[in-house]
C-alpha cells in the first residue's frame, strides 16, 4: 500500500511538469538572414506560439554554410523542445549529399515535427527568347546544345537541381550559371545575358506581371493557387516532376514525443489562423501542416530524389 501511494505521488508530481511545457522561452533557429522567406514563416508561426504559450518565442538567425551552421546548432542542442529548426530542403535533403564532412546526420539527429508550407519553383525566360512553353524551349535548346544558360541562386540549390533534373528528363543540354542569391541573377535574365532562370514563384512575380520575364511552367505537381495560369512541368510532358522550396519545423532527435506532439498540435492550430495563412501566402507558399511521420517520409523522399540527381549530374561544390 505504501509503495502504491509513493507511485501515485510521483505520478502526481510528474504530471504538472509535463503540462508546463514550455516553462521558458523557446528558440526557433532560422539558418538564413532576417527578412527572407524562411525567416518570415518562422516569425509568423512563432508569434502565435508565443501568444498561446505565454512564453517568448525567439527567432534566432544563424547564417552560414548554406544552412549547415544553423542546423548543426539545433542538432547539438539539448533535446528538451526549447530549440527548434525552421528548415528548408538544403539542411535535410541536399546538403548531406553535397558536403562530405557535414557535422550532423539529418536523419539521425533531427526529429520532424511538421511540414509547414511548400512554394513552387518556376522556369522562366527572357521575353526575347522565342518560346512560350517547355516543349518549345526543349526544341530550341536541342537545336543549340550547350549554348543556353540557366541562372540559379547557386550550385546545389533546389533551383540548380531542378534544372539538372529537367535536363535529364528532356535531353536538353543547358549551361548552369550560378549566382550568389536569386537577386543577383535577375538583372542578367531580364537583360537577356542569361536566357533562362529558375526561381521561387514569389521572387520574380513583379517582373512577370511587368512583362520583363515569362514563366513557362511551375515545378510542383499541382498548379500554384496564387498563379493558376502557369502550367506544371507534369502537364508539360514530364509526369511526376516535383521540386519545390519548402519550410518545415524540426527538433533535436531525442526530444520527448509528448513535447513534439504539443509543438505539432499548437503549430497546426496557428496555421489555421487567417492572418498566418495570409502571411504565408504572401510568400507564394501553400500550407501543408502534416504529421511528424508524414514529414519524415517526405524528407526521406526528398533526400533520395536529390541524392540521385546530384550523383547522376555529377554536381560538386567548388
Amino acid at each position: 500500500m505504501k509503495r502504491a501511494s509513493c507511485c501515485i505521488l510521483l505520478l502526481a508530481c510528474a504530471a504538472p511538469a509535463l503540462a508546463q511545457y514550455p516553462s521558458k522561452p523557446v528558440r526557433i533557429v532560422v539558418p538564413y538572414s532576417a527578412g527572407g522567406g524562411t525567416d518570415i514563416v518562422a516569425r509568423a508561426v512563432g508569434q502565435k506560439l508565443s501568444d498561446k504559450w505565454h512564453q517568448s518565442v525567439i527567432v534566432d538567425n544563424r547564417v552560414g554554410a548554406n544552412g549547415i551552421i544553423g542546423a548543426d546548432a539545433v542538432a547539438k542542442a539539448p533535446a528538451d523542445g526549447y530549440t527548434l529548426l525552421m528548415a528548408t530542403p538544403a539542411e535535410v535533403s541536399t546538403n548531406p549529399h553535397l558536403y562530405p564532412n557535414i557535422p550532423y546526420n539529418a536523419e539521425r539527429d533531427l526529429a520532424p515535427i511538421t511540414l509547414i508550407a511548400i512554394t513552387p519553383l518556376v522556369v522562366a525566360v527572357y521575353p526575347g527568347v522565342p518560346v512560350k512553353s517547355i516543349a518549345e524551349l526543349t526544341a530550341l535548346a536541342k537545336e543549340k546544345p550547350g549554348t543556353m544558360g540557366f541562372a540559379t541562386p547557386g550550385t546545389g540549390s533546389a533551383q540548380h537541381l531542378t534544372g539538372e533534373m529537367l535536363m535529364m528528363l528532356s535531353g536538353m543540354k543547358l549551361v548552369h550559371v550560378p549566382y550568389k542569391g536569386a537577386g543577383q541573377s535577375i538583372p542578367d535574365v531580364i537583360g537577356g545575358q542569361v536566357p533562362i532562370g529558375i526561381y521561387g514563384v514569389l521572387t520574380i512575380s513583379q517582373h512577370v506581371k511587368a512583362g520583363r520575364l515569362r514563366v513557362l511552367a511551375v515545378t510542383t505537381p499541382k498548379r500554384s493557387t496564387a498563379y493558376p495560369d502557369f502550367p506544371t512541368l507534369s502537364e508539360s510532358g514530364f509526369p511526376g516532376f516535383d521540386t519545390s522550396l519548402w519550410f518545415g519545423l524540426l527538433a533535436p532527435a531525442a526530444t520527448a514525443k509528448d513535447v513534439v506532439a504539443t509543438i505539432h498540435d499548437d503549430v497546426i492550430q496557428a496555421l489555421k489562423l487567417p492572418d498566418v495563412k495570409e502571411r504565408i501566402a504572401s510568400q507564394g507558399a501553400e500550407i501543408v501542416a502534416d504529421t511528424p511521420a508524414e514529414f519524415a517520409a517526405f524528407i526521406a523522399a526528398e533526400s533520395a530524389k536529390y541524392s540521385k540527381i546530384i550523383k547522376q549530374a555529377g554536381v560538386k561544390l567548388e
